[in-house]
């Protein structure tokens, strides 16, 4: 066959190739993150387009939570600068051991997070007041989701970290 040959191919290799192109696609894309904190680790939060739902979360709610919300935020500042294993164990917990999910904890106030790859040793991905006694199973479960997207693009190479524009 020349180079300039048309080749035909038929409905069932057609649908094939249009899967295995959308899978790869798939698997492409690139996942970004937010750089909250910096220092000897990185502390970053999943975006969701645009937007930072983590960092929206530290930053609004509740006139009541105002004091927790800066207290999450210093802790992550204090996490990056001497790691998860040098942080009182007060301040975490792990809220699924099957998916590795794990919570900051201030007040009522949870911070969702999975330990990341490299620098990245903490990949928050979503916060909630606390209403009771277990961890909310709807946010565990987007944060396994998340977890396994995370992976996914470590593997993938496909992992972007924004820093903020200030």
């Amino acid at each position: 066959m020349s180079n300039g040959d048309t080749v035909f191919i038929n409905r069932n290799q057609r649908k094939a190739l249009l899967t295995w192109v959308s899978v790869y696609l798939t698997h492409r894309l690139i996942l970004k993150v937010k750089l909250l904190a910096s220092d000897e680790y990185d502390i970053v939060a999943l975006m969701d387009g645009p937007d930072c739902p983590v960092e929206f979360f530290l930053l609004t709610g509740e006139a009541g939570t105002h004091a927790h919300r800066v207290a999450l935020v210093q802790m992550l500042r204090t996490v990056a600068e001497k790691g998860l294993q040098n942080v009182p164990a007060a301040w975490m917990h792990e809220a699924n051991k099957q998916d590795r999910i794990y919570e900051f904890i201030k007040g009522p106030l949870r911070l969702f997070f999975f330990k990341g790859h490299g620098r990245q040793i903490a990949v928050c991905c979503g916060g909630v007041r606390k209403k009771g006694p277990k961890a909310d199973k709807a946010e565990v479960a987007k944060a396994a989701k998340a977890r396994k997207e995370y992976l996914r693009a470590v593997a993938d190479n496909a992992l972007e970290v924004i820093e903020d524009e200030d």
